[in-house]
């Protein structure tokens, strides 16, 4: 399990405005670590988990767009049934809500990351090692 620093932005929901952002973050060798983007008619909400964090959120700024930062668990799990229902259950079970989850494609039986944005993070830490999840 590991602390990320997440940024988020909106964009317009018209085509080309992802690949637009993407070309210009390739355009500064910033490597994509996750990404996450979910219309809402007019707007995508994009959230991004980069290899440079002040790099892309400087760039962003330059876009023109506001930037919100978050921080986010990171956790690698083996991408088998029940294992995303385990770890949100042990945060129910906890009174910790999951404000977001969103994860990575792999192949059945190999590891995926998860990514999760809690309303308590430091007890969403504790429940992650005490059910060992690191």
């Amino acid at each position: 399990m590991k602390l990320l620093r997440e940024l988020t932005i909106m964009t317009p929901n018209k085509p080309g405005k992802l690949a637009q952002l993407l070309r210009g973050l390739a355009a500064a060798k910033i490597n994509l670590q996750t990404l996450n983007s979910t219309s809402g008619y007019d707007l995508n909400l994009v959230r991004l988990i980069t290899s440079d964090f002040a790099k892309t959120k400087s760039l962003l700024t330059k876009l023109g767009y506001p930037v919100t930062e978050a921080t986010v668990l990171a956790v690698t799990i083996l991408d088998n049934p029940g294992q995303l229902a385990k770890i949100t259950g042990a945060f129910g079970k906890a009174k910790i809500n999951v404000d977001y989850i969103y994860a990575t494609a792999a192949v059945s039986g190999s590891e995926a990351l998860v990514i999760i944005h809690v309303s308590d993070l430091p007890a969403g830490e504790q429940v992650l090692r005490a059910n060992g999840w690191l």
